[in-house]
């Protein structure tokens, strides 16, 4: 049995995942970003008090995918204003200038070129 994930809305624009000990950013930026500009917003992001941020991995952003819900695939409640789109990891793929990002239609991970735009969701 899976247990369902936890988290705790923190106040201050930031939700930590009880179980990773990850905390992301409550809000997701709905502006396209291309995977460089993304990485670029995500280290210079000050929020909750912090300046750590980072672009996630595709397998962090993965465990926040709510599997049991679609367009949007992740807990709605607790991370606010989620479009059903896609979403840009660190992750680079074999071919260069490509990485992967998460769909949060349908919590699928794909991949595809870094000079797309995609939306943004930032952990630390």
């Amino acid at each position: 049995m899976i247990d369902s994930p936890s988290y705790t809305v923190n106040g201050d624009g930031t939700v930590t995942d009880n179980g990773t000990g990850l905390v992301w950013q409550q809000a997701a930026q709905t502006t396209g970003y291309t995977q460089t500009a993304a990485l670029t917003y995500c280290s210079t992001l000050s929020l909750g008090g912090y300046t750590d941020w980072r672009l996630p991995s595709a397998i962090e952003l993965v465990s926040i995918v709510d599997p049991g819900a679609s367009r949007p695939s992740i807990n709605t409640t607790v991370f606010l204003s989620t479009p059903a789109l896609p979403f840009w990891s660190s992750t680079t793929y074999d071919a260069p200038n490509d990485a992967y990002f998460v769909s949060f239609l349908d919590g699928s991970v794909q991949f595809t070129a870094t000079f797309y735009t995609d939306n943004v969701r930032c952990v630390r």
